[in-house]
């Protein structure tokens, strides 16, 4: 791979791969076990997995196609890796999937451009978003991310499925990554990590979406539990690492409605990676409330730049 997709600097110059292809993979079914030093699948071109049970360990890419990754179904457990998914254009429409990865998560990146995030560069920034995107449409993705969690050198387009993400601690890297935009129109999202390059989605979008910032970071384990006014929930949440930045974005985030924001508690709901639904939250300790009053509404500590925007947040410089 060229330019953004060299992948781990540090694997074997040899063939390590477990299933590779010059053209195209598709996986209807089955079952996929692989363990391998370089990439897990691999095509020169397209990969669609439409169903199946995958089970994936890799000391590069999970899954990696040079021009589209398509999930339309199935169930795919990325336990190791230095990036989960990686292709030009990568496209979510359904499938349980569970990424852990030592870098980015998800990394929309193309041979013509260069990693959108993973820390500070310097010199002169070009802002300009290179033709790569991320569309999730539909599934469940748990993505645990040492470096950026979504990372996009280019456009984020969401309108449904439900998204967690444990992000980095690193103050040069970002649960949300992206050039361009981040339209979001339905769907779930969490996002939690550090706060040095946090984003939030678009302005452009037409679901609602907010961000806080933590004046300090929370220890892992830390319960965050946001409501409206009226008692309705909106998050209630278990991060695994330490966060300092929490990123939701709900269809029940409605304009002109007053939010408490709450730490520790309890909850005797259901949970599934951390994140609960249904029973009761025990409160732990009211942090801040905010009113929302734009379609991304920011508060808290932050401490630079606009949310959506490529500008620095707090502490931090984005490169392109």
């Amino acid at each position: 791979g060229g330019g953004g997709l060299g992948g781990n600097p540090n694997k074997t110059d040899e063939s390590a791969k477990g299933l590779k292809a010059g053209v195209d993979i598709t996986i209807t079914n089955g079952v996929v076990q692989i363990n391998s030093l370089d990439d897990a699948i691999h095509s020169d071109n397209n990969i669609t997995i439409n169903g199946g049970d995958l089970f994936l360990a890799s000391s590069d890419d999970g899954l990696h196609a040079d021009s589209t990754l398509t999930v339309n179904g199935g169930t795919l457990a990325i336990t190791h890796s230095y990036e989960g998914l990686e292709s030009a254009t990568i496209t979510i429409n359904g499938g349980n999937i569970h990424i852990v990865a030592s870098d980015d998560g998800i990394n929309a990146v193309s041979d013509d451009s260069t990693a959108a995030g993973g820390g500070m560069m310097p010199g002169p920034r070009n802002f300009e978003a290179a033709n790569n995107y991320l569309y999730i449409n539909g599934g469940y993705l748990a993505i645990d991310a040492m470096g950026d969690g979504l990372d996009v050198n280019g456009t984020i387009d969401m309108t449904g499925g439900l998204v967690i993400v444990n992000g980095p601690t690193n103050n040069g890297n970002g649960p949300l990554d992206y050039l361009g935009a981040f339209n979001i129109t339905g769907g779930f999202l969490v996002a939690v990590g550090s706060a040095g390059m946090a984003q939030a989605p678009s302005m452009s979008s037409t679901q609602y979406s907010m961000m806080y910032i933590f004046d300090s970071p929370q220890a892992a384990g830390t319960m965050v539990h946001i409501e409206a006014e009226d008692g309705e929930e909106i998050l209630t949440f278990v991060p695994t690492k330490e966060y300092q930045s929490v990123v939701v974005s709900s269809p029940e985030l409605k304009n002109g409605l007053t939010y408490y924001v709450y730490t520790g508690g309890s909850s005797s709901g259901t949970t599934s990676d951390g994140l609960y639904s249904g029973g009761t939250y025990t409160a732990g300790t009211q942090v801040t409330s905010f009113t929302v009053s734009s379609v991304v509404t920011v508060a808290g500590a932050y401490g630079g730049g606009f949310p959506g925007s490529n500008m620095p947040g707090p502490g931090g410089r984005r490169r392109p």
